[in-house]
């Protein structure tokens, strides 16, 4: 039962695996839809998502023995890549027999400088974003390669897993119509974002991200570095805050309270149910706020 109960978070009801079906694994929420889409009606693969939904992101998260008993089932392991599953290297190194299909190669990675607060310093830290999925483009890349590493493991199915990738490419097209809709052009509005995620979306939709605060350890911007924020919205003409839907801190209350900015709550894609389309559907979502949040 505990097992099943792991896998409720990103499957809505995880019905008893036949032990005839093949297990495919996803390493979390976004390339677990891709995947879902790219099986879809393939009775024989079963595809489960090993990160519970509740964990977000996956920078923090602790390998549990329930994973480690889904990848010794697993034939397949589709990861993000980018650097997001860092954590679980050496685990799925050392299952023999486990196919690992990694969805960033051939994606060009953001190398983003986060503002990590604390009390005493303000530190900037290079890093390579892995949050490429919130691109479209990105996405498209990555589910053309899943859809390459499953018909390499799965030549059987080769033909409904290239009829599935052909429609779901059709419906990501569709989507990036709607988005470019959206695309703000030479005026170029900026933002503060409480999350790491969304440089991607700002590349994809013309938005700049002046600033990007991600507390260590939940820690908070200090009053120093509150009111240094504070003039930054000002001169910047800073036109939201953007936060992720769980965030809890209270910065962002202040610094709108205190500059009259908005804030806007954007999904990062992190967490959602099964249906094929939930990744089309979130991200309309975000469109829509974020036109709204910067016009």
């Amino acid at each position: 039962m505990s097992v099943l109960l792991l896998f409720s978070a990103c499957t809505g009801n995880a019905p008893e695996t036949q032990k005839s079906k093949v297990t495919v694994a996803a390493s979390f929420y976004p390339v677990y839809i891709f995947t879902l889409n790219l099986l879809d009606g393939i009775d024989e693969i079963n595809v489960e998502c090993m990160a519970e939904q509740s964990v977000g992101c996956l920078h923090d998260y602790n390998l549990t023995a329930k994973d480690a008993r889904l990848l010794s089932d697993a034939k397949v392991l589709v990861i993000n890549g980018a650097g997001m599953e860092s954590f679980l290297e050496d685990a799925f190194e050392s299952v023999e027999n486990l196919k690992v299909v990694d969805s960033s190669e051939n994606i060009t990675l953001i190398c983003n400088e986060a503002h990590h607060h604390d009390e005493t310093d303000h530190n900037h830290h290079h890093h390579e974003n892995s949050h490429i999925w919130l691109s479209v483009d990105n996405a498209k890349v990555q589910v053309k390669n899943i859809k390459n590493g499953l018909v390499a493991e799965f030549p059987e199915y080769e033909k409904n897993i290239e009829k599935n990738y052909e429609d779901y490419i059709a419906r990501l097209d569709s989507l990036i119509e709607k988005r470019d809709k959206v695309f703000f052009g030479e005026e170029v509005p900026s933002v503060i974002s409480f999350h790491g995620a969304y440089e991607y979306l700002g590349e994809d939709l013309g938005f700049r991200i002046a600033d990007t605060i991600e507390g260590d350890e939940g820690a908070e911007p200090s009053a120093k570095e509150l009111a240094h924020l504070v003039s930054e919205i000002k001169e910047k003409n800073i036109k939201a805050l953007f936060v992720e839907p769980d965030y809890s801190g209270s910065a962002a209350e202040i610094l709108s309270r205190e500059t009259a900015t908005k804030i806007y709550t954007i999904n990062p894609v992190i967490s959602g149910d099964t249906t094929l389309t939930a990744y089309e559907d979130i991200m309309e979502e975000n469109y829509k706020i974020i036109l709204k949040a910067v016009e």
